[in-house]
């Protein structure tokens, strides 16, 4: 099987990445502006690994903000086939200040499309928090960015496909849903794959899925045995989390909203304590990970957990402190996504069609999450303030 090159940007800790090679692709270059991600893709370059791969064997990795790289530099004087990227996804998180485009971090979209026209690639693939569906757009309508996003994609000759994908429907011990965006400049791009599990098949039995994988049951193989790694609540906290039954954590206060007389809450940062009947919730990028009850104990989920629960190879070299540790982790794509798109992705470019790109409808889901944005954000536009920063930034 000949490797298909590819170019990573925004690469992480090489999340993503590590599923694709797995699939035969072969990174040309890897761009990443954090100084010890970098320092971690190189520790971790081309020696064989406990998963019987070896990555990035000829790549070369850039430490460089992709607002100062050319292309040029990126491609190496190789034929790349395909490009991929998951620009900064905190702008259009639900749980933060959702400005979007208005935030830097936003605005780090429109450099990966630049990268995409003077490329070329015969695919592209993109990925980011599902947030980015309803994140307003530079006029501040719920659904601005990814619509915007797509055209853009199909004005420049691609055949764009939008969807959602949850971790725990292909296997995973974590639950984390991910917004992807597959382009090809041939054709009609690929349907998304689809899981083998699902949550329907552990209430009832169904021959075509299997149930979702557990928390307890990824602790029962890879819990960590190492005492040296645990974190422990405090005295009152633990206090605190002990009348709580697992799947729950301490309420924050929220602002009551026309629709939410009780507030818009949620739970505490760093307060839930995990429901081991189910996958883990998605693994965060701070060392407040989730609370479990195991072996007779209520402690935190270890850093040597939440890599493993991400699909990291059980030798993969994390650089850093503690902190940059978790942020690395927590921040990539679980491995199984770059595994699953990374084969469909491969069966299209072995078989890469002629004649045109061919547009497809928007999705009728996202349109759904949209009209309902809309509506929410309308009803409690006081409570959340959130149109007022793009009203004042337009102003």
């Amino acid at each position: 099987m000949s490797p298909h090159n590819y170019i990573s940007l925004f690469s992480g800790a090489g999340g993503l990445d590590i599923g694709l090679e797995r699939c035969g692709f072969a990174a040309v270059s890897l761009c990443e502006i954090e100084p010890v991600f970098c320092r971690t893709l190189e520790l971790n370059k081309g020696w064989t690994h406990s998963d019987s791969h070896s990555y990035f064997e000829e790549a070369d990795i850039i430490n460089a903000d992709i607002r100062e790289v050319s292309p040029r530099d990126l491609l190496r004087g190789k034929d790349v086939q395909l490009v991929i990227g998951g620009p900064p996804c905190q702008a259009f998180s639900s749980a933060g200040k959702q400005l979007s485009v208005l935030d830097p971090r936003g605005a780090l979209v429109s450099q990966f499309c630049r990268v995409i026209d003077h490329i070329k690639p015969k695919m592209f693939l993109f990925e980011n928090v599902r947030g980015i569906i309803t994140a307003r757009g530079a006029d501040g309508t719920p659904g601005g960015v990814i619509r915007e996003l797509m055209g853009i994609l199909e004005s420049l000759g691609y055949s764009c496909r939008a969807g959602l994908l949850n971790s725990a429907d292909f296997g995973s011990y974590q639950r984390r849903v991910r917004c992807f965006i597959i382009g090809t400049r041939n054709g009609i791009v690929p349907n998304f794959p689809h899981g083998g599990y699902s949550r329907l098949a552990s209430e009832q039995p169904n021959l075509l899925f299997l149930p979702w994988r557990t928390l307890g049951g990824f602790l029962e193989h890879h819990a960590d045995k190492n005492e040296g790694d645990f974190v422990y609540p405090t005295e009152s906290l633990a206090r605190e989390l002990s009348q709580l039954p697992n799947g729950s954590g301490l309420k924050s206060k929220g602002r009551a909203e026309s629709t939410r007389p009780g507030g818009h809450w949620g739970y505490r940062q760093g307060t839930f304590i995990a429901d081991p009947t189910l996958p883990a919730r998605t693994v965060t990028g701070s060392s407040s990970q989730d609370w479990i009850r195991w072996d007779g104990k209520l402690r935190r989920l270890t850093l040597y957990e939440v890599t493993r629960l991400q699909g990291f190879p059980d030798d993969w070299i994390i650089s850093g402190n503690n902190a940059q540790r978790f942020k690395q982790v927590g921040n990539a794509v679980p491995i199984v996504f770059g595994e699953v798109l990374g084969g469909t992705i491969r069966t299209h470019l072995d078989n890469y069609p002629t004649g045109p790109s061919v547009r497809i409808p928007f999705p009728v889901d996202f349109e759904g999450y949209i009209t309902y944005t809309k509506k929410d954000h309308e009803r409690n536009k006081d409570a959340r303030q959130v149109h007022l920063r793009f009203k004042n930034h337009k102003s």
